[in-house]
């Protein structure tokens, strides 16, 4: 009887566990069911179809992800495309596109920062707009997140008021070859990431009051955030590096570990940390892919390009840092007017008081030691003469949030005020 009884007890313990299992997998089915099953949602005007839901995770080598958006109001209509709630242990690329058309003109990135994957999209009334998501993975990363479509509400947005206070031009002087003496305005052109829009020439009306200090508007994001740079050096003198022979080029060279990036982050501790809310993690380039070799000296892109090709890229052909805080490159120095032919004296990044010149984020070469890197010399021309162990003056470069609002006209008696 006893017999009789531990095996009851013992086969009613295998259906439990059994049925704990079956409901376990029943769950982790739906939820998979769920996660890939189409999707639509129905907001603010817009229809939006999910092929294969809106779920992103279990990545494989290369992730296909289809959707559409549909406008049904009779009105046209602004949307972002990004991914919410992001949770991944590390970066990964993709491609974007609409039709038949990269939205990205080269793979982007992902972050748990930077998960905008387009922005300010207009679609017009009855229209559709077909997407295809490819996320690759080639290192079996976690990741998990959801694809989001959310209409653009706000026109006081700092974004869309930089637009309404100046009309989109053309340049009126050849980048990299021409400095740009007049107030050549806002200039749209493309990036990485899509289509963004630079201030040239003698401007007077992009100064921004934010944290009880002075900065200027650079250029409008992509994906809608602000690029800004301080009206004045945050220290007068900063090196990228101490001269010691035990520490590599490669090092050196490495903004995210490098004394720079040290000297920015200790000042965005002192003077922002109280604002950050308002700044967003962005992208800074440090142009450091080698094009040419002589002698004992190795040529970063940049020297070819803005010294003997006098052009400029928008596209960033070294490596990106994720940063809070960083500087210009010196491509940005050109797209705003300088050049390394002439001096300028009249673009709106001169500053006439400053007896020093002040440093930029691109390399120019090296010689297996040191590195020199391109500057903004006192009469505001681009050069590369000075190793990055000399002292010069540091610009911070911040980017606000997409969300930012301001007031005022952006002169200097007016300037936009971060609300």
């Amino acid at each position: 009887m006893a017999k009789k009884y531990k095996w009851s007890l013992f086969f009613l313990g295998l259906c439990l566990i059994f049925s704990i299992f079956l409901l376990f997998s029943y769950q982790k089915y739906r939820k998979y069911l769920e996660a890939t099953s189409p999707l639509v949602l129905v907001q603010d005007g817009l229809s939006i179809n999910f092929t294969k839901g809106n779920t992103i995770e279990n990545l494989e080598e290369k992730s296909t992800y289809t959707f559409s958006i549909t406008n049904n109001d009779t009105k046209e209509i602004s949307y972002t495309i990004f991914l919410e709630n992001v949770e991944a242990t590390d970066t990964v690329k993709y491609d974007l596109i609409e039709k038949k058309s990269v939205v990205n003109s080269l793979q982007n990135e992902i972050t748990k920062e930077d998960s905008v994957l387009a922005n300010s999209v207009k679609i017009k009334p009855n229209e559709t707009h077909f997407y295809t998501l490819i996320i690759y993975d080639h290192e079996n990363l976690f990741f998990r997140s959801q694809l989001k479509i959310l209409k653009e509400e706000s026109n006081n947005y700092f974004a869309n008021r930089i637009k309404e206070d100046n009309s989109i031009k053309k340049e009126k002087s050849k980048v990299g070859k021409e400095e740009a003496t007049d107030n050549e305005g806002l200039i749209e052109s493309i990036d990485n990431s899509g289509t963004f829009y630079y201030f040239r020439g003698k401007i007077d009306n992009n100064f921004v009051s934010f944290a009880n200090l002075t900065w200027r508007i650079v250029k409008i994001n992509s994906d809608g955030s602000i690029k800004l740079i301080l009206d004045d050096y945050a220290k007068a003198t900063g090196n990228f590096y101490e001269n010691k022979k035990e520490i590599s080029v490669l090092e050196k060279v490495d903004f995210s570990n490098n004394k720079m990036h040290d000297l920015l982050t200790e000042w965005y501790q002192n003077n922002l940390k109280n604002f950050e809310e308002n700044i967003i993690s962005h992208k800074y380039c440090v142009d450091d892919s080698i094009t040419k070799e002589e002698e004992e000296k190795k040529y970063y892109a940049g020297s070819f390009r803005l010294l003997e090709d006098y052009s400029v890229t928008n596209k960033c052909l070294g490596t990106n840092y994720t940063s809070k805080i960083g500087l210009l490159s010196a491509d940005e120095v050109a797209l705003a007017g300088a050049t390394s032919l002439k001096n300028n004296t009249e673009f709106y990044l001169y500053l006439p008081d400053k007896l020093v010149s002040w440093w930029t984020l691109t390399p120019g070469y090296n010689d297996g030691e040191n590195i020199v890197y391109f500057e903004v010399d006192k009469n505001g021309k681009i050069v590369a003469n000075n190793y990055g162990e000399y002292y010069r003056g540091i610009r911070p470069v911040i980017h606000l949030i997409k969300k930012t609002e301001v007031t005022g006209k952006g002169t200097k008696e007016n300037p936009y005020v971060v609300q």
